[in-house]
């Protein structure tokens, strides 16, 4: 009989035990962190019921105390924890008498903190314990997961005052998400010096996009088409091909950023396989778009704007499903500019011997003209004044002919005069072009030389992009 006795007293206490834990889990506090206060910091508040207060010989309220069992919230699927200090606990009702204006805020530590005095003489039913949870999101950089601490209600002053249960666990779960604008502005690259094409580095363009993400993630980036559009209202001979993978794009400030060499239809990672930690809720991510001096010399001589569709895709780590991606545009505005260098100032033709009469003279100038255009263009020549001149003798202008050295091609043969003559006719868009030309007088003109005193005769002669 004792054995079966001391059974049945070890079966009592085992349901007593199940009893406790329903009762327990029932005031269990879970708290679901809204994504719009994490990225926002705004403050989140709950009223959860955390127990139930009962007496035997007073109603007049206890000092009813607080404080975690545990140092943090912690994860049962991670090393992270989050502090205590971010959670604030103030009581709400007692047996149905709202409490609000006679109690103050505790933060939850783990030393115990007053919620409300016995001093304050108030009148209470049994019934449940409301409490109001307020978590301070803006304390604390969250990672998605599940944190949880004990939080223990005790009752004391008041004779025959009990809460029940004493302990009960509070979860904080904090959402998987990533966040980021579904459209992002344009990212323009002004072309409009000629140095950015002569500069190994070319030009480059920021564009600055906001996410707001509680996962570490990776960002990619493609384009949707393999070529730029091109538009334009100013003339063109053909319409440019330039492709995507002209452009580089890398990400500033981040430890982990590794380039993209050349853009292109698939989606092309902007950092390792380890992606960008949650150092913070609302990160910035600079993104920098480039391209070399080269690539614009060969792909966007032409003036006009050159557009393409971007996409752009942040991805949760590790294997998390949350993920966002929004649409820009990538432009490249190339201004119409233009430049016309001549690299000698001063051209000699000289008559000394018989045979230059009897021949003619001509002078090579290789890389004259140093030509930049981002249009069509046509190239004239033309002289300041009636003829060569030295003091009061005079040459005719029409013994000079000025056209391309030997192997230059796209150069025609004028005879000068004060009116532009046309040199070159809608060449191609070029950058730095240098011209080879000769001046030369012919045999057949060397008679309007025959005696005329000796000296230098000289006119000054002006090259343009325009016939004046």
């Amino acid at each position: 009989m004792r054995k079966k006795r001391l059974h049945i007293k070890v079966g009592l206490l085992a349901l007593l035990g199940v009893y406790m834990g329903n009762v327990q889990a029932q005031y269990n506090v879970s708290i679901n962190l809204p994504q719009a206060n994490i990225q926002s910091g705004a403050d989140f508040k709950q009223t959860s019921s955390v127990g139930d207060y009962s007496y035997l010989l007073i109603a007049l309220i206890p000092s009813i105390y607080a404080m975690s069992t545990q140092g943090n919230f912690s994860s049962s699927t991670s090393t992270h924890t989050v502090p205590l200090s971010v959670a604030y606990l103030k009581l709400n009702q007692i047996g149905g008498v709202n409490l609000l204006s006679s109690v103050t805020e505790a933060q939850l530590s783990t030393s115990s903190s007053l919620l409300v005095s016995s001093l304050l003489g108030i009148t209470l039913s049994k019934g449940a314990i409301l409490m109001d949870f307020r978590v301070a999101t803006s304390s604390h950089t969250w990672l998605a997961g599940s944190y949880k601490t004990g939080l223990r209600l005790t009752a004391q002053g008041i004779l025959g005052g009990t809460i029940t249960p004493q302990d009960r666990d509070v979860s904080i779960t904090v959402p998987a998400f990533i966040a980021a604008p579904s459209t992002i502005s344009t990212t323009s690259l002004l072309v409009n010096d000629l140095n950015y094409f002569r500069a190994p580095a070319g030009i480059s363009s920021n564009k600055i996009v906001s996410i707001s993400t509680t996962v570490p993630y990776i960002p990619t980036l493609r384009t949707s088409s393999s070529q730029f559009t091109f538009s334009t209202t100013l003339p063109y001979n053909n319409p440019p091909v330039s492709p995507v993978s002209d452009v580089a794009v890398s990400l500033s400030g981040v430890s982990t950023a590794t380039a993209i060499a050349s853009l292109s239809t698939t989606d092309q990672a902007l950092t390792t396989s380890s992606g960008i930690a949650v150092s913070s809720n609302n990160q910035v991510l600079t993104n920098t778009f480039s391209v070399s001096g080269s690539k614009l010399k060969s792909d966007f001589v032409q003036a006009g704007t050159y557009r393409v569709p971007l996409v752009y895709s942040w991805t949760g780590l590790p294997a998390n499903p949350a993920q966002a991606s929004g649409n820009g545009t990538l432009e490249i505005v190339v201004s119409d500019l233009g430049e016309l260098v001549a690299n000698q100032q001063a051209v000699d033709l000289a008559f000394s011997t018989a045979d230059h009469y009897k021949n003619g003279v001509s002078k090579d100038m290789p890389a004259h003209l140093k030509l930049s255009k981002t249009t069509p263009y046509n190239l004239y020549v033309r002289a300041t004044s009636e003829n060569f001149s030295s003091g009061t003798n005079t040459i005719p202008l029409n013994v000079m002919r000025i056209g391309p050295m030997a192997g230059e091609t796209g150069i025609n043969t004028i005879t000068l005069s004060t009116t532009a003559q046309q040199l070159i006719q809608s060449a191609n868009p070029a950058i730095d072009r240098n011209l080879n030309i000769q001046y030369r007088i012919p045999a057949s003109e060397t008679h309007q030389l025959l005696n005329k005193p000796a000296g230098n005769y000289s006119t000054s002669i002006i090259f343009s992009f325009v016939a004046p």
